[in-house]
């Protein structure tokens, strides 16, 4: 298992951040992901990429706009995500944990985080 932390500040309110990691499909922000599908309750998300492989998410914690909690399967990868938003007003700072099995020897979970992270920045314009 691989685990690593990271930790982002954006220049907007908190409540524009979380609208954005819990929809990847948000002004197609997410460059990943073709399409999402979220069950009713909201705690439930597939995730398709343009290869056609999904991301199958389960929700334990969504506190808005404070912390998201889930794990996800995307084929043979497993793996927990939890990202805690901190601030108010005009600067938010992100701080995502993220624990993933099943990448293999060359992974590296910091690299997708900061891709994430980078795609996010983009949209909102920090």
């Amino acid at each position: 298992m691989k685990n690593c932390v990271l930790t982002h500040t954006f220049s907007c309110d908190p409540m524009r951040v979380w609208l954005y990691l819990t929809n990847p499909t948000l002004q197609g922000w997410r460059r990943d992901v073709k399409s999402a599908e979220l069950s009713d309750d909201g705690m439930h998300l597939v995730e398709t990429a343009p290869d056609g492989s999904t991301t199958d998410i389960r929700f334990s914690v969504k506190e808005k706009p404070r912390r998201i909690s889930c794990t996800f399967v995307h084929g043979r990868v497993q793996g927990e995500f939890t990202a805690i938003l901190l601030g108010g007003g005009d600067s938010t700072s992100v701080e995502c944990t993220m624990q993933v099995k099943g990448l293999g020897l060359f992974a590296k979970p910091k690299k997708l985080l900061e891709e994430r992270m980078q795609m996010l920045a983009g949209v909102l314009g920090a």
